[in-house]
């Protein structure tokens, strides 16, 4: 299962890395949307929508949602710290599992709404960046990485305690301080390398992006576990290799690109 997850990994990496740097606006987006019918054809599979033509309109809702607040700055803002109050439900709803789980699994209306604020802020935020932030948007990227790999093998070597058993047995808090801990190099990193006559500030802002950046991934990838087990799947999907589906490996960026898109453009 390692080697899968390394190999598809390697053949991954690289390409975000080029797209994100090379290509335009309009072939990303495009790329984005395509990604987007697949995660939403996954996220219907998951709560059990059926039908094509119910999975298809579903794609289309998801699809406008997140062009709407891309080309929308004036409901951007609004939106986005109502992403932020929607992401402190979801943490709830982590926090409760199982006893949350009816509240979803038993709402075919709810849980569609839910999808929409899974994936729409996800789809617009990255859009935003790539468009006008690429290295930000790489950024992200590597912070989300580095929480990713900081905290699989901090938790492999020394994962005692578990995080949020009822959800993901793997999961520990010493794998969740490891991911941080590597974030915060990769801030740093950044800072001394990227920006220009560094100050003390500068530091502190780009450790606070990483340090909400590996807090948020890691509920988002809670959050679609919960999904998962509220619906008796172990994947989201079998479209990559070691990793399930594309919902599956975008999870973590459910919820962190929204809050970093709030922090850099209207908060810091």
């Amino acid at each position: 299962m390692l080697a899968k997850r390394i190999a598809t990994a390697l053949v991954l990496v690289p390409a975000v890395i080029l797209g994100v740097l090379f290509l335009s606006p309009s072939w990303f987006s495009l790329i984005m949307g395509l990604m987007a019918c697949i995660a939403s054809w996954e996220y219907c599979k998951l709560i059990k929508l059926n039908g094509f033509s119910n999975k298809s309109f579903y794609i289309i809702v998801v699809l406008s949602g997140a062009f709407l607040l891309a080309i929308s700055p004036s409901i951007l803002k609004p939106a986005l710290f109502l992403v932020c109050a929607w992401w402190l439900g979801a943490l709830l709803v982590v926090v409760n599992f199982p006893k949350s789980a009816p509240l979803l699994n038993n709402n075919i209306a709810l849980s569609l709404v839910n999808g929409l604020f899974l994936l729409a802020p996800m789809l617009a935020s990255l859009a935003i960046l790539q468009s006008q932030e690429k290295f930000l948007m790489l950024l992200l990227l590597f912070y989300i990485w580095a929480a990713d790999i900081g905290a699989y093998f901090s938790g492999r070597h020394f994962g005692r305690k578990k995080l949020c058993p009822e959800v993901s047995p793997n999961k520990t808090f010493e794998g969740v301080y490891g991911g941080i801990l590597l974030a915060q190099i990769v801030a740093i990193l950044y800072v001394v390398f990227a920006v220009q006559g560094p100050k003390i500030n500068d530091f502190f802002v780009f450790c606070f992006l990483a340090l909400v950046v590996s807090l948020v991934s890691v509920l988002g990838d809670l959050f679609e576990s919960a999904l998962k087990r509220m619906n008796n799947q172990k994947d989201s999907g079998s479209l990559l290799p070691g990793h399930g589906g594309l919902l599956d490996r975008i999870d973590s960026l459910t919820a962190s690109a929204p809050m970093f898109l709030l922090l850099v453009v209207f908060v810091l």
